[in-house]
């Protein structure tokens, strides 16, 4: 009999279970079971293949073999349709190979590269470029858990991010993965999500809006790329942009979590592409781009041609990548060069030492025995000349080498394969060197200038993973160490992370067995390990590959190391080592050449010496380290150390030696930081756009590590479940008093009374603090019974439900027959009665046909006698009708003939005597023509014509005689008036005196009998005071009337000059016909002006003028910036001995001068009392304030503006604007939060009505000024207008948009957790990607109301201050828009939460929020929300089938088909649903044609659109203020200026 375990086990695989078999070419297929056979001794399962019906699948074992594996060799079996596409592999119901495997192919296949596993991003090269890095997509990372949005490898990076804040420690993320997985790529984002992420929690951080606010430092950063890819990778057979080499980045960031600098380190660059390249592969990218790149100046001097005529270029057979451009790629290249600060000319030395390599490469090496070099060859002078070196020299000790013995020196001649070897070695040799200077430059560039600035940094490892060819060597040696290493310490987080899981849950658990690759490591790293003996190997004078190989076959074929290490059966030169991930067989032909790497001491010396600078302080800057450091780039040569080390020295650090110290310091450096891993995957070999290879990919996942993730992971409790979601799952495994009402049960007891009931063995689980945990195949058994509880309650809910649609059939069956029964009885009864009714008709209609018949008999006969009379009545009535017309006819042709005769004898005398006198006047008239004609052209006509007009200026100057005349006239009498207006002076004086001396006799004697006399005299002293009053304003009339005067005569004179100037050209020049009618009209002219004239002058001498205006100063300009509007107002607060010499040029004793040179009035009354300090009225929606009571402040500004500009103080008034609005952006843009709403409408308001005003007034002020009294210039007026119009524009849109900012930012913590997360319709909660509504400090969830009352409050405001329609439409598009924007882009970046029931919720939010709008009349801004109500129908349509997608986009026409598709990808399925099919994900993907991006572009916090209303045309000045305002000077100011 099985026990209970295997028993359990064999439950699950029920008819129709799926499970996984191997496949050669699939790796695993599914297959279904169809038989189960199990004795107690044996068991036998059937299973049908799912795709090949007719292929079967048979498992066999007996009950003792799976006692032995506790069940492990059953089929694995296959998840449910539902959690099949998970986006985490540790959430799968079976964690196994086949189904980590299937479920990363089924995301491959919906365009989703990233999932998680656990700890692990595992990302899959889509090789294709994807819109998953936008700045968009990084904000919308920022700031959220992991867990929250989509896998990403921005959550990886955010994630570290936090932990460095939270923990303060420093983080490590270890980006690993074959050629070709995009390692580097992935690498390159992070590092840009650091520099250009938005941290706005973080206290001190600085704000960013994108990769145009990053710093210097952060932009360095990111120029590091380019340079490291042109100068580190290359194009390979699997990678396009391979790097080749590793390096380690540490961002640095301060306390305030700011990047302050950052340090790379490098590892292992693969020195011998240089000099060799496989077949479609290149050289680095920067040898192909300096060749499509270089100037013409370059050419010419380096020698540069196509990079095909470089033997270093051309082995691989192609020098171009599809889809990159090299020439622009160079310009990056330099850029980035130039931007970590390596100058021109320095870059100038770098091109010249690559250009110097490429000749290196090109010199040919003959001979047979001896290497031989041509004198001739032009690659040889021209390298040499590059590198500054003597060729003779170079020639020298490339086809030589000496040997130093203790007694002397012996030369030896080399052969051209070893000549071969000393030039690429030394080409090697400089390439590395040049390699490790830009690292060091770049290091420089980018170190922190303060290293006490440094807090803490995030590490990203971009290293190669394990490699494994048909032909490995000592690379892939040293890299596969590599990857020992990580993989040893990735086990050991990996158990630690599951080690303090059991401890922080207080659990019981034993120590799980991983697989240790500690002995592999120790194998090569140890003191007699692979590399020591390599090193000793190569140490020796006779050394060889087949003696390091005989080593290996003597110290490890023993067996202590059976497991670790192999000889092959059919190979004497080669060994192989059992790595973790595979077998690997290394050939070791060329390990000693490459572990020395060694460059002649003669060659170091020519460098060292070379005339070229740049080359020489480069080697020497590399023979300074003598010893490597963990700081230096690890893939250092060692050779370029031993230019300065001694001949005699015992030893020299190989490549090995280094490698290894810089790996064990490198895992020294992520042993002490926290560490995050992204492992990427390569899908296929072919680089084929989204093409997946099943073999491969699992051949990855186990290098890579993760499927040992898995399996340690399985080996303790893998399935663990919070006590929520594992009572909110398995609840109905237990009676209903277990769990209703839900409020009074604890769950915690719930959850141990369902494991307690179902699974026997203790063992099997563990309860924890908030989790409880399962080991493996338990939930799969949960998952059985949980089932089957459900199909119980299916039957019992199928039965019920069938009896109750049985009995409500035959209910209305029975119903139907008793209506059946009526209607036919009553159908019955309709025919009787209605073939009665037909009877009584036929009689009836009978009766009427023959009375009717009879009738039309009768009439038809009378008709035809009518008919007779009528027409032999009519005969005789046309005969005696013709003869009466004949008759008539011949008289009225005798009446036209008779009249016809005597019109025409008339007519004819009436014509003869016309021509007579038409003759008679004809010949008269030519006589007077002559007349006239000589007439005209006589010279006494001219005379008399200027005759008359000497007489008119003669009438004109006596004029002008009499007018000055009655000038002195009124002169003599104004003086007069004066003498008596002094005279009255001096009389007021004394009576005043008098009036002041008896002021209290005449209180005393008002009362007495003398009373009257007394009053007689305050009368005349009133008359006398009248009468003062009277003749000032006489004299002030007559001063006005004499300038008036003075200015006539001036224009009268002008005229005369006119007119005699016309006269004299007159009488001079001799005039035709045309001439003289234009003189004509000219005189006719002139005599009209001068009668208009002196009609005018006659009317302005009976009228009181009108006070001349005061003359202004020339206008200072327009300001059109916000700056020099701001310095324009600062102007006003110099002290009144500088500003006066500003003012206009108006009188000191006019009393407005005065006034205006009082400071106070302007910065108390006006900036402090009117704007800074008023206390602003409140709106009120039901009693809202008055026009005058909101807007006095810009009616009293303008008017007093306005009256200022008819006076002619333009200055002034400028500076007053200026100042004013000054004020009140300044009083707008200080505050913040919600006290910004209010005073932002107020002002707002105030601002435009200030518009209003100038601009209804602009016309009164032009007919004023353009009045010929006025002494102001409209010009200057209407430049000083349009100004102020400009800038009150700004100032209402600078205030509008810190409004909305402040506004946005009120939205901003409310938006998501109202719309999106809250949930108000009952029977629809869901508990998918639930998370925490409450803000910090907040005691209760945000819904709509929080969200509501935001808006309301707006829009009340708006409303009690009656604001323009236009502004207010403007402020709602604006916040809905942002609101819709917000909500869509998180709702499409959430992870498990788009559901149906989710998509109910918002859209009743969405609804609430429509109905708000509707109720407010502000229907047109709904349609800002369109994009997410589309998607929230998405959520709630069929998705089954491909027609079914055809009808989401008719619905969702809105939304673009990558919207489509991600929404539609993101979707969480349902319990009771059917999964989305593949068919239906590639329907929806197949639509995507355009690279449009899937968020909504964001809208922008501190940037709104605004459009200025046009001003009110009935806006009017005031001179209103409130009674509680003391604005003394203010007032006065106002009634001054009024007159």
């Amino acid at each position: 009999m099985p026990s209970t375990q295997i028993k359990q086990a064999l439950d699950i695989y029920t008819n129709g279970i799926k499970a996984w078999f191997p496949d050669d070419e699939a790796g695993w297929v599914s297959a279904s079971l169809v038989s189960k056979d199990v004795t107690d001794s044996h068991v036998k399962i059937v299973f049908n293949n799912d795709i090949d019906e007719t292929r079967e699948h048979v498992f066999e074992a007996t009950i003792t073999e799976l006692e032995k594996t506790t069940g492990s060799t059953l089929p694995p079996l296959r998840n449910p349709p539902k959690m099949e596409a998970e986006d985490d592999l540790t959430n799968l119901s079976h964690l196994n190979e086949p189904s980590v495997l299937h479920t990363i192919k089924i995301r491959y296949g919906q365009r989703q590269i990233y999932t998680y596993s656990g700890i692990v991003l595992i990302a899959a090269n889509p090789f294709d470029r994807l819109r998953l890095y936008e700045p968009d997509i990084i904000q919308q990372y920022s700031g959220r858990r992991r867990g929250e949005l989509e896998p990403h490898l921005f959550a990886i990076a955010e994630d570290a991010y936090r932990c460095m804040i939270r923990e303060q420690s420093n983080q490590t993320i270890i980006v690993s993965g074959e050629s070709g997985a995009g390692k580097t790529v992935s690498a390159k984002y992070i590092m840009r999500y650091f520099a250009t992420a938005d941290d706005k929690e973080t206290v001190g951080k600085k704000s960013k809006n994108g990769e145009s606010a990053m710093t210097e430092v952060e932009e360095q950063i990111l120029a590091t790329n380019p340079i490291m890819e042109a100068f580190g990778n290359a194009k390979t057979t699997r990678n396009d942009n391979s790097s080749r080499f590793g390096k380690y980045i540490e961002i640095q960031f301060d306390k305030q979590c700011n990047i302050v600098g950052a340090k790379i380190r490098t590892y292992l660059l693969e020195r011998s592409r240089l000099i060799f390249q496989p077949e479609t592969e290149r050289n680095y990218h920067i040898f192909y781009q300096f060749c499509a790149g270089a100037s013409a100046e370059d050419r010419e001097a380096f020698g540069l041609q196509e990079w095909s005529s470089f033997d270093y270029l051309k082995q691989g057979g192609t020098g171009e990548i599809p889809g990159v451009d090299d020439i622009a790629e160079f310009e990056i290249t330099k850029q980035s060069l130039s931007m970590v600060g390596i100058h021109k000319e320095t870059q100038q030395q770098i091109l010249r030492l690559l250009a110097a390599l490429l000749h290196l490469g090109n010199i040919e090496i003959g001979g047979r025995s001896d290497a031989m070099l041509s004198e001739n060859d032009p690659s040889l002078g021209m390298a040499t000349q590059l590198l500054g070196i003597n060729t003779n020299e170079f020639k020298k000790w490339i086809v030589r080498k000496q040997i130093s013995t203790r007694s002397e020196k012996i030369m030896t001649n080399l052969s051209p394969q070893q000549a071969h070897v000393v030039r690429d070695s030394m080409a090697k040799y400089i390439y590395s060197n040049l390699f490790d200077w830009l690292v060091g430059v770049v290091n420089e560039s980018l170190a922190c200038e303060d290293v006490n600035r440094v807090s803490t940094f995030i590490g990203v490892l971009d290293i190669y993973g394990f490699e494994h060819f048909k032909k490995n060597s000592f690379e892939q040696f040293c890299i596969n160490y590599a990857n020992e290493k990580l993989q040893q310490q990735f086990n050991q987080h990996v158990f630690k992370l599951e080690q303090e899981e059991y401890v922080r849950e207080n659990i019981d658990w034993t120590f799980i067995d991983f697989s240790d690759n500690q002995k592999c490591i120790e194998m090569i790293e140890a003191k007699m390990g692979i590399l020591s003996l390599l090193d000793e190997e190569s140490r020796l004078p006779s050394g060889s590959d087949q003696g390091f190989c005989n080593k290996l076959y003597s110290n490890f074929g023993t067996q202590t190391y059976q497991n670790y290490f192999k000889k092959p059966r059919f190979s004497n030169n080669a060994f192989t080592v059992v790595h973790y991930a595979h077998d690997v067989q290394y050939e070791s032909e060329g390990f000693m050449e490459k572990n020395k790497d060694t460059v002649p001491d003669e060659h170091l010396t020519l460098l060292e010496n070379a005339e070229f600078e740049f080359l020489a302080n480069m080697i020497k800057r590399a023979n300074a380290a003598s010893t490597p450091s963990p700081s230096n780039s690890i893939g250092d040569s060692p050779t370029k150390k031993l230019g300065v080390t001694k001949l005699n020295a015992p030893k020299k650090p190989t490549l090995g030696s280094m490698f290894k110290i810089s790996l064990i310091n490198l895992m020294d450096t992520i042993g002490l930081t926290n560490v995050h891993y992204i492992r990427c995957i390569k899908p296929n070999e072919a680089k084929e756009a989204w093409g997946f290879e099943p073999n491969m990919v699992l051949a990855q996942l186990r290098a890579c590590g993760v499927l040992e993730t898995i399996r340690i992971s399985c080996a303790g409790y893998p399935s663990r479940w919070t006590f929520e979601e594992f009572a909110e799952r398995y609840y109905a495994l237990v009676d209903a008093k277990h769990w209703y009402p839900k409020k009074e049960k604890e769950i915690r007891t719930l959850c141990s009374t369902i494991v307690d009931q179902h699974i026997s063995d203790p063992d099997k689980y563990q309860i924890g603090l908030t989790k409880i945990f399962f080991r493996a195949g338990q939930l799969a058994y949960l998952e059985k019974l949980r089932t089957d509880r459900w199909a119980e309650v299916a039957i019992i809910l199928q039965k019920n439900a069938r009896r109750f649609i049985a009995r409500r059939r035959y209910l209305r069956i029975l119903k139907v027959v008793t209506q059946l029964q009526q209607v036919i009885r009553k159908k019955i009864g309709q025919a009787k009665l209605d073939q009665l009714r037909r009877e009584k008709a036929a009689i009836t209609i009978q009766k009427y046909w023959r009375r009717y018949a009879a009738r039309k008999w009768y009439l038809k006969q009378r008709s035809i006698i009518i008919q007779i009379q009528a027409a032999s009545r009519a005969l005789v009535a046309r005969k005696r009708f013709s003869m009466i017309r004949e008759h008539n006819a011949a008289t009225q042709i005798q009446k036209i003939v008779r009249g016809w005769s005597a019109r025409k004898k008339y007519q004819t005398t009436r014509n003869h005597v016309i021509r007579i006198q038409t003759c008679i006047r004809r010949r008269n008239a030519r006589k007077q023509l002559v007349v006239m004609r000589a007439e005209a052209r006589s010279v006494s006509h001219f005379k008399e014509v200027s005759y008359k007009l000497e007489t008119k200026v003669v009438e004109l100057t006596q004029n002008l005689a009499q007018q000055k005349e009655d000038k002195v006239k009124l002169k003599t009498k104004a003086t007069e008036l004066e003498t008596q207006v002094k005279s009255w002076i001096t009389q007021y004086d004394s009576l005043d005196d008098k009036a002041k001396n008896l002021n209290t006799v005449i209180i005393d004697k008002t009362t007495g009998p003398e009373s009257d006399h007394w009053s007689s005299l305050q009368q005349k002293r009133d008359g006398f005071k009248n009468e003062y009053m009277t003749s000032l304003n006489k004299i002030k009339t007559q001063d006005k009337e004499i300038a008036r005067l003075t200015e006539e005569l001036t224009r009268q004179k002008e005229e005369i000059t006119l007119l005699r100037k016309a006269s004299q050209e007159t009488v001079e020049k001799p005039l035709g016909e045309a001439d003289m009618s234009d003189l004509k009209s000219q005189i006719a002219a002139l005599k009209t002006q001068l009668s208009q004239t002196l009609g005018h002058s006659r009317r302005q001498q009976v009228q009181v003028p009108q006070q001349p205006q005061q003359k202004n100063t020339p206008y200072r300009g327009r300001r059109t910036t916000a700056a020099m509007r701001r310095k324009s107002s600062t102007t006003v607060e110099q002290p009144a001995t500088q500003t006066s010499t500003n003012m206009s040029t108006c009188p000191p004793d006019d009393p407005l001068y005065t006034l205006l040179q009082d400071e106070n009035l302007l910065h108390v009354d006006v900036l402090e009392g009117l704007i800074r300090e008023l206390s602003i009225v409140s709106p009120n929606v039901s009693s809202p304030p008055t026009t005058k009571d909101k807007t006095f402040p810009a009616r009293v500004i303008g008017y007093c503006v306005i009256q200022m500009w008819k006076r002619g103080y333009l200055v002034e008034s400028e500076q007053w604007l200026f100042a004013v609005m000054e004020a009140i952006e300044k009083k707008c843009l200080d505050l913040v939060g919600e006290a910004t709403t209010e005073t932002s409408a107020y002002w707002l308001i105030n601002a435009h009505e200030l518009l209003s005003v100038i601009s209804a007034s602009e016309s009164e002020v032009e007919q004023k000024a353009r009045q010929p009294e006025s002494e102001t210039r409209w010009h200057e007026i209407q430049k000083i207008i349009a100004s102020m119009k400009y800038e009150l524009q700004y100032v209402q849109n600078s205030i509008y948009n810190h409004w909305i900012s402040e506004l946005k930012k009120q939205l901003q913590r409310v938006v998501i957790p109202a719309l999106v997360e809250s949930q108000a319709l009952p029977g629809f909660i869901s508990n998918s990607g639930t998370t925490s509504s409450l803000m910090p400090g907040q005691a209760t969830p945000i819904n709509m109301d929080d969200l509501l009352s935001v808006l309301n409050k707006t829009y009340e405001i708006m409303q009690g201050y009656e604001m323009y329609p236009l502004i207010m439409e403007q402020v709602m598009n604006e916040l809905l828009k942002y609101i819709e924007v917000t909500a869509f882009n998180d709702l499409i970046m959430r992870r498990n939460f788009n559901s149906w029931k989710r998509a109910m919720q918002i859209q009743h939010n969405i609804t609430v929020l429509e109905n708000w709008c509707k109720t407010r009349n502000i229907t047109d801004a709904t349609l800002q929300l369109e994009h997410l109500s589309q998607a929230t129908k998405l959520l709630q349509l069929k998705k089954a089938t491909a027609d079914d997608i055809k009808i989401i986009y008719d619905v969702c026409w809105i939304l673009s088909p990558a919207q489509v598709h991600k929404l539609i990808q993101s979707y969480n399925v349902a319990e009771y649903e059917d999964p989305i099919n593949h068919d239906v994900m590639r329907a929806a993907a197949s639509r995507i044609t355009d690279k449009k991006e899937v968020l909504l572009s964001s809208v922008p916090i501190d940037e709104n659109i605004y459009e200025v209303p046009a001003p009110y045309p009935d806006a009017v000045p005031d001179t209103y203020l409130p009674n509680n305002l003391k604005l003394d000077r203010l007032e006065q100011f106002m009634k001054a200026i009024a007159f």
